[in-house]
């Protein structure tokens, strides 16, 4: 019994399988017969997680497109029939193949109608539809911050969504699957910051059943849903910090996680004429101790290559784009009461110089020295060790590369991972149809 390009072979059987990487066609040869599904489900055949990219790529971004990094070629939710996704549709997180998606209300309804909030997985098609908020909850809750986690063998499932940053208190709101209801919950912790912090993403990053933000120029803070009485935070090196790049370095940065390690990934920017624009990946070697490792020595942007000449001229003769914009502190760190006033070592908000559109993605699940970087309206993928940049997609008409704005209420690009036993979804309501 053997694998024989894109074939299953066995003394009695050959099954041509349209390509093997795509999720849903393995599921299919599973279900068979036994003997397929022993094949498929042991040690022996060698399935790679595939990765694929969310794009809410339009003006408003409420409408989604996935694009697949590899050969799998996944879906657009316009493309399915359902009355709850005639709506246009956003991706606000993604927890290994299942993705957590809001829709909107049209804007003559906003005062009367909350954002509505489901979870999907693009693989089965299942979804189901998560219970609105209590307590006349405004409907700009939706632009928090957030993330999924869960356990997909148990087809359990939190939302967490950060609805505060004060300088000693995490403030969330968890939906419980288990439960079927919103908790909210405040969690004291040390002081590190005068005014709170801000994540460099809206959507947390979910490992080891936690969800973790990273604070700009800042620690890790990780919340688990199952303790909810306490966080983590995870803090990192001196020279990972923002200030050791020099009084001039702005520097976008992204948590990622690879071969399961959490790793930050810095873009480390300059004004003209200083060409000394590079990207650093760093690894989290030791999570308890908060011990990190520079990956690989800094990759600079005059040094990539392409063979689309248009990608490697837009590296090379890089130029930074910067806001200072004050709207560009997010909604968590807008609000202010007495208590902050009161508060001897409070600080407000500082108003930083942020890199605009041009940003670190993810690094890939099997290999993080294969990175995905976001340009004006282009998604690649930079191989670090040959410095080598590949088109990946266009992303034409998101307007993204024209935007001054810094903060746009959730990530334009969600990645999810796509395995081949899919994650349950409980109590689900409908199965996505095709249009015909």
């Amino acid at each position: 019994m053997k694998l024989v390009k894109g074939r299953i072979q066995t003394e009695d059987d050959i099954c041509t399988v349209s390509v093997l990487s795509n999720p849903r066609d393995l599921i299919v040869c599973k279900s068979v017969s036994k003997r397929w599904n022993s094949l498929l489900s042991s040690s022996s055949f060698h399935y790679t997680r595939s990765l694929a990219l969310v794009l809410n790529n339009t003006q408003p971004q409420l409408a989604t497109n996935d694009t697949c990094l590899e050969s799998w070629k996944g879906f657009e939710l316009c493309n399915y029939i359902d009355l709850d996704f005639d709506h246009p549709l956003c991706v606000l997180a993604s927890y290994k193949d299942v993705l957590l998606c809001m829709k909107s209300p049209p804007v003559k309804r906003l005062r009367r109608s909350q954002s509505q909030f489901y979870i999907v997985n693009p693989v089965t098609m299942q979804w189901t539809r998560l219970p609105k908020f209590a307590n006349g909850i405004i409907d700009v809750i939706p632009t928090f911050p957030l993330g999924l986690t869960g356990n997909g063998s148990k087809g359990t499932y939190y939302v967490v969504m950060l609805n505060l940053s004060k300088p000693y208190l995490l403030n969330v709101c968890v939906f419980d699957s288990k439960l079927g209801k919103w908790i909210y919950n405040f969690i004291e912790h040390p002081r590190w910051s005068p005014s709170g912090w801000c994540p460099t993403q809206y959507q947390a990053l979910t490992f080891n059943g936690a969800v973790h933000w990273l604070a700009e120029d800042g620690p890790i803070v990780a919340y688990n849903p199952n303790h909810m009485r306490k966080c983590i935070f995870i803090h990192r090196s001196q020279e990972m910090h923002h200030a050791f790049y020099g009084g001039g370095a702005v520097v976008s940065e992204t948590l990622t996680v690879s071969m399961g390690h959490l790793r930050i990934i810095q873009f480390v920017c300059f004004k003209y004429p200083d060409d000394h624009h590079h990207l650093c990946i760093w690894t989290l070697v030791d999570y308890k101790q908060s011990i990190w490792k520079q990956e690989h020595e800094p990759v600079y942007f005059r040094d990539m290559v392409s063979d689309l000449p248009w990608i490697q001229d837009y590296m090379r003769g890089y130029n930074l784009n910067t806001t200072t914009n004050q709207d560009n502190v997010p909604i968590i760190m807008q609000y202010f009461d007495l208590e902050d006033y009161l508060d001897v070592e409070y600080q407000p908000p500082e108003t930083k110089e942020r890199i605009v559109c041009t940003r670190p993605l993810v690094c890939h699940p099997n290999n993080p020295l294969l990175v995905y970087l976001y340009l004006p309206e282009t998604i690649v993928s930079l191989d670090v060790t040959t410095k080598e940049l590949r088109l990946i997609t266009r992303d034409n008409g998101s307007g993204m590369s024209s935007t001054s704005s810094y903060w746009n209420h959730y990530d334009k690009v969600i990645p999810m991972t796509l395995h081949l036993d899919p994650t349950l979804i409980p109590c689900h309501e409908h199965v996505l149809l095709p249009r015909t």
